[in-house]
């Protein structure tokens, strides 16, 4: 049976989150259950941008610190890598900015830079991925003896929520991962995608920062809500399954889980999973807001087409805000940003990836939504508040 544990962490002082990791760790079986003495492990945060770690964009350095520290306890020999989303004009800054790269050289942790590891062609092990037949994964997200996946508790416009699974998508170096939405712009291809980069890493263990998360227009643009958590599991399915209860989302909507489930990659079942520490009914979020902008995604690839003039959007640039970093236009796999006096999508061209919306370092792409959105977002949030 698959086991998550859930310890209460209402700080990021540190003595408060290495108790917790520690804790975490311990009630679902120990570090000898995961990696032994000598072994190399791959800790992989979630680097999605250039922000300071008080956005909640990314995973907090002192929950990286003292995974360090728990992996060279055990007489394991840690790494920390991730290729961040949007690393059109070097990585190193991202992890400078998130307080990662402090953390890894004050610990004297080897940093891995997947634009720089090399990558490896492997594969797909997923027949339900049409979309690709190949894969190109960071060559040490399959030559290390463990991988530990460590995600943010956010919510994400595209997925709905991105865990300990999607987490595995930075594995797939520099700016492939903007093309392979390219090659799956529907949500369910998509999450075929998610299940196949499972399949070929398969982590061994899932520490998630829930500390302070993400809700709203995540994966960047959110904002920052305490939860006070912190969470390990055996299996990264399961994990994502009990991130959906404590957030009260219907885990029918997380197609990548139900898939991975399926194919016999984890447990999205929460009545098969084990939990250990805090009882689930104790942790629940109350009105926890998920992406406002997911209606465009649930519309039957058959009828997209003909609800496309009814059920639309589209990412616009915000002048106030935006800088002509020119990250968007790098980013975007169909080449449908053009630089006039800001940034402009061409709406024929845009698969609403919204590769643009996650990746700006500022803030500046927001969404349009047709006026049938509009009022259903409306409906949808008075029924919130009212419940």
């Amino acid at each position: 049976m698959s086991t998550v544990s859930i310890i209460r962490c209402c700080s990021y002082n540190y003595k408060d989150v290495e108790f917790a990791v520690k804790e975490a760790i311990k009630k679902i079986g120990g570090t000898e259950k995961f990696f032994k003495s000598g072994q190399k492990v791959l800790i992989k945060p979630n680097i999605l941008s250039a922000k300071l770690p008080e956005k909640a964009v990314t995973t907090h350095p002192e929950i990286i610190r003292a995974i360090i520290r728990i992996v060279k306890s055990a007489g394991a020999v840690p790494s920390v890598g991730e290729s961040p989303g949007g690393a059109v004009s070097g990585a190193e800054r991202f992890w400078d900015k998130c307080g990662i790269k402090k953390v890894c050289e004050e610990e004297n942790c080897e940093m891995l830079f997947f634009e720089k590891t090399g990558a490896v062609c492997v594969q797909s092990k997923n027949p339900k991925n049409k979309s690709l037949k190949t894969l190109e994964i960071a060559r040490p997200c399959l030559e290390y003896d463990c991988v530990i996946t460590v995600p943010k508790f956010k919510t994400h416009n595209l997925v709905f929520l991105t865990g300990a699974v999607k987490n595995l998508y930075g594995c797939i170096p520099g700016l492939r991962k903007s093309m392979y939405h390219k090659h799956a712009p529907h949500p369910i291809d998509f999450s075929e995608i998610l299940v196949d980069i499972l399949a070929i890493i398969k982590p061994k263990l899932s520490i998630m920062d829930a500390v302070v998360g993400m809700e709203g227009e995540g994966p960047a643009a959110g904002k920052a809500r305490d939860i006070g958590l912190i969470m390990a599991s055996d299996d990264a399915v399961a994990m994502d399954t009990v991130m959906c209860e404590i957030s009260n989302f219907n885990i029918n909507k997380m197609y990548h889980l139900l898939s991975a489930s399926a194919s016999g990659l984890g447990c999205s079942d929460i009545s098969k999973i084990e939990i250990t520490g805090e009882k689930l009914e104790t942790v629940r979020i109350k009105n926890f807001k998920v992406p406002p902008n997911f209606l465009p995604y649930m519309v039957p690839k058959k009828f997209a087409k003909f609800m496309g003039n009814f059920i639309s959007a589209l990412p616009v640039m915000d002048k106030k805000k935006c800088t002509k970093c020119m990250t968007c236009i790098k980013a975007c796999p169909m080449k449908a940003i053009e630089l006039k006096n800001i940034p402009k999508v061409d709406k024929s061209k845009c698969i609403l990836c919204l590769c643009c919306n996650e990746l700006c370092p500022e803030n500046a792409v927001k969404i349009r939504y047709s006026i049938l959105i509009r009022i259903f977002l409306f409906l949808r949030e008075i029924k919130r508040l009212i419940s």
